[in-house]
């Protein structure tokens, strides 16, 4: 497999995660009256959002269009965000589904990193970025816990 394949391949993941990121926060948004906590997930959702357009940038320097997820997994994701906030709206509660959420996205990136270890390091580096992001909304949401 040519380095340029590989190259994409990470983009993608990486744009894949936080793209999902950044559509399920939307989703949740939706359902937040607390004004801090809403505060928070706009904050969170223009970091996923640039993350995404940086690894659209990347993947256009390798020639490249980032590929977009199934409908499938788009349709389970709202219907997981639906089914979670029926009768829970808290902040409490809001605040557990982002950090679960940020936990798998943590998990999953750590291992693309790992699995493209051979990618260059301006690339690994969004991946990077994208970990650093998911574990500092990890710390910000605790606040809600509780």
């Amino acid at each position: 497999m040519s380095e340029m394949t590989r190259n994409a391949e990470f983009l993608n993941k990486v744009y894949a995660n936080a793209q999902m990121a950044s559509e399920s926060i939307a989703m949740i948004a939706q359902k937040v009256q607390d004004k801090n906590l809403l505060s928070d997930l706009n904050t969170q959702h223009q970091q996923y959002t640039a993350i995404t357009s940086k690894a659209t940038t990347e993947l256009s320097n390798e020639n490249q269009f980032p590929k977009e997820k199934n409908a499938l997994a788009q349709t389970a994701a709202w219907g997981g965000i639906q089914m979670n906030t029926l009768f829970d709206k808290t902040p409490d509660h809001i605040a557990e589904i982002m950090i679960q959420g940020s936990v798998m996205g943590i998990i999953d990136m750590t291992r693309t990193i790992k699995q493209y270890g051979d990618v260059p390091q301006n690339i690994k580096a969004l991946g990077y970025e994208l970990v650093t992001v998911e574990e500092n909304n990890v710390q910000r949401m605790k606040n809600y816990l509780g």
